[in-house]
């Protein structure tokens, strides 16, 4: 017995019938599918093979044609040429000028030139001139229609004719031109159209010539078509094949098929060999574990929460995915809003909304995709092919564009998506570092959208780590600078406030503008301690000025629950009175956790200090919202003084505003006054404080000292 036949009955004894159909069924599709999918590329790869091989040939007949119209062209348009053959012939003037170029040095068989009549003037063949010549005889019925076409073109804007003709079993291109004059000097007589022509014969040089080009197969010339070659039919201008262009077809992906058959032959044998080994050996043991293991893989590659795999079992899929060489597309998603929702609601409405965003994420995603949550809020998505990334994140995006229902709530959440591939080799734990690092940009772009990892990522994100780090020494230095911006009275002009700016003078950068590190600031976590040493260095600074104090503050600030006690500790620090410190509170996220901003805002103002909601107006407070959470003053935003100058209804909107905090006793201060036109329209408003470049741009410690101290004498 043969060793192929001892392992089959092997197999045959020890593995239950009822899978043997199974397996050789599988056997059989996947090997059928292979060969077929096989045959079917090495079959396309042979038609794109015939396919740009006709498409080579017929530029080459084409470009034959284009040669010799471009050099009949530039003959048959010259003035000598008008002088010399039309105004009267001049044979010796041809004979230098014609055949030695157009006939020895262009390889044209013939050299023609026809009066009105059709009769050749001068007739160079191969090397002779001819004196007897008849055109249709030699050069066939296309090239005599052609002198015809060619005289109807005279006066047009393309007066050369170019084509194929036939002489028996000869082959010729020929090109057709009337002769006229390149520049005004020279004018042709009427009622006389000159011909000029060059005709070369396609034969073995032509053919030679056509061949130098690497992609052109080798080519001959034959009257009827041959069964195993292909051709490329050589016309008339009129359309009428009179040969073909024929060669034997290159068939690469035959010769591949026939190469790899053996191969392919010795693997399917070897995969049945293998497999009987593994069935035999493993089917006892693959009975015994299957349960257990599947239970404790299920729970150590599943989220318990969710259901779905967690972060191992990411890291594994993609993993093999990476050493299959197979191309894989990762997209990581981070909710945008989570932790405020978790934080308004409680962890177990926070729960109920992981769950909701992983089902609708599940709802949307094709079969081939695997969804899997690996952190907190962060989910991510692998799907096959590095082409699907962008679609899949645009339906992510859309998902998410309606609210969720979370038990009586309903909660808005946007997501950030990073999409990295695998086009550039990479591990699977570099992979999620891209998807990662482009969905951070996603996030710092404004959130819910989604970014493409490319390399400049990486370069941007050590300059930010750098500048990060950079800051949290200039923090830990105390190196950030405040500056001040002057609060004026709107009738009298006088200093009443001044806003305490935060500037950062790199050491190798220089400054920085506050658009840039700010936000650095709020992403890295390094805003509470930045503003708490700006919040200090302020109160000092205008301790003795006599001015209210204005200090924004961020909104990792405003949920800190340590805001009012470290602001306390200022105070209580530097001396400055709480009454004059104004916070200025932008309305936007106050709005979206309106009890827990009331709540905070009451603990503030239980220390002393003042409460001024900013940029009102581009948010959506309400009057009700005003009244309910007791601020102290209101700042138009800029916006709208800006406009009110040049639009009526701008005018109209801002004096409406200013009556709203004039019903609620609240102050209103219009920022970012720069020409006296804005200030007196915002004074005649109803604004009682105005801020801008008109009445002083921000200073540093000392400039403002100087110019308060100066105003107080003058108002003394």
């Amino acid at each position: 017995m043969t060793t192929i036949a001892r392992i089959k009955a092997a197999c045959l004894r020890h593995l239950p019938t009822q899978y043997l159909v199974p397996i050789a069924l599988l056997l059989a599709v996947s090997f059928g599918a292979l060969f077929a999918l096989l045959f079917h590329l090495t079959s396309v790869q042979d038609r794109m093979e015939r396919e740009r091989e006709i498409e080579v040939v017929r530029n080459s007949v084409d470009h034959a044609k284009q040669r010799a119209e471009f050099d009949i062209a530039d003959y048959a348009k010259w003035d000598d040429a008008v002088i010399h053959l039309v105004l009267r012939f001049d044979p010796v003037w041809a004979g230098d000028n014609l055949g030695p170029y157009l006939g020895r040095e262009q390889g044209n068989d013939y050299v023609l030139v026809f009066d009105g009549a059709d009769r050749p003037l001068y007739a160079y063949h191969r090397g002779q001139l001819r004196g007897d010549f008849d055109v249709t005889r030699e050069l066939g019925p296309a090239f005599a229609d052609s002198l015809a076409l060619a005289r109807e073109r005279a006066a047009s804007a393309e007066p050369v004719v170019t084509g194929y003709t036939k002489v028996g079993s000869a082959v010729y291109v020929y090109s057709v031109a009337s002769v006229r004059p390149l520049t005004g000097k020279v004018a042709l007589p009427s009622g006389r159209t000159t011909l000029m022509a060059i005709v070369r014969r396609v034969d073995g040089p032509f053919f030679h010539e056509l061949s130098r080009d690497p992609s052109s197969p080798p080519l001959h010339m034959t009257h009827e078509p041959h069964a195993g070659e292909l051709n490329v039919p050589i016309r008339t201008e009129a359309g009428q094949a009179i040969a073909n262009l024929a060669w034997k077809p290159n068939v690469p992906g035959t010769a591949l098929r026939k190469g790899i058959w053996p191969a392919f032959l010795g693997a399917v044998l070897l995969s049945l060999l293998i497999a009987g080994l593994i069935l035999q050996r493993g089917r006892k043991a693959l009975e015994a574990l299957r349960l257990s293991e599947s239970r404790a893989k299920h729970h150590a590659q599943h989220d318990l929460l969710t259901g779905l795999p967690n972060r191992r079992a990411l890291h594994e899929q993609l993993q093999v995915q990476i050493d299959c060489n197979a191309d894989a597309t990762l997209l990581y998603l981070d909710l945008d809003g989570f932790k405020e929702t978790n934080d308004v609601y409680g962890h177990g409405a926070g729960d109920e909304l992981l769950r909701a965003a992983a089902s609708r994420l599940h709802d949307i995603l094709p079969e081939d995709c695997v969804l899997a949550r690996v952190g907190g809020d962060e989910f991510a998505i692998v799907a096959p092919g590095p082409a699907a990334g962008k679609q899949l994140a645009k339906n992510v995006l859309k998902a998410f564009s309606a609210p969720f229902t979370v038990g009586r709530f309903r909660v808005s959440l946007g997501v950030s998506v990073g999409i990295a591939t695998n086009s550039a080799p990479c591990d699977a734990d570099e992979l999620v570092r891209r998807a990662d690092a482009a969905m951070y940009v996603a996030k710092s772009q404004g959130k819910h959208c989604f970014e493409l990892y490319c390399p400049e990522i990486d370069a941007g994100r050590d300059v930010r780590r750098e500048l990060e780090q950079d800051l949290q020494a200039a923090i830990e230095r105390d190196e950030i600078q405040v500056v001040y911006q002057p609060i004026v009275a709107a009738g009298s002009q006088e200093t009443l406030c001044v806003e305490a700016l935060a500037r950062w003078d790199h050491p190798r950068h220089g400054p920085i503008d506050p658009e840039r590190f700010i936000p650095l600031a709020e992403e890295s976590g390094l805003i509470v301690p930045l503003g708490h040493a700006v919040l200090a260095r302020a109160c000092r600074d205008a301790r003795e000025w006599g001015v209210n104090l204005a200090v924004n503050l961020s909104p990792a600030q405003f949920w800190d629950r340590r805001l009012a006690t470290a602001i306390e500790q200022v105070l209580q620090e530097t001396g400055f009175p709480a009454e004059r410190l104004e916070l200025e509170i932008t309305e936007g996220y106050l709005l979206r956790r309106p009890e827990a901003a009331a709540r905070v805002l009451a603990r503030l103002k239980s220390v002393g200090v003042r409460i001024a909601l900013d940029d009102f107006g581009t948010g959506f407070a309400s009057v009700g919202y005003l009244q309910r959470l007791g601020f102290d003053s209101i700042k138009i935003d800029r916006s709208f003084v800006a406009e009110a100058v040049t639009s009526p209804k701008a005018a109209d909107l801002a004096r409406a505003i200013v009556g709203i905090g004039n019903a609620l006793h609240l102050p209103v201060t219009a920022e970012g006054v720069e020409t006296l036109e804005q200030a007196a329209l915002m004074t005649s408003a109803g604004c009682v404080r105005l801020q801008g470049w008109l009445f002083g741009r921000p200073v540093s410690c000392s400039e403002a000292s100087s110019l308060i101290e100066t105003k107080l004498k003058l108002a003394g």
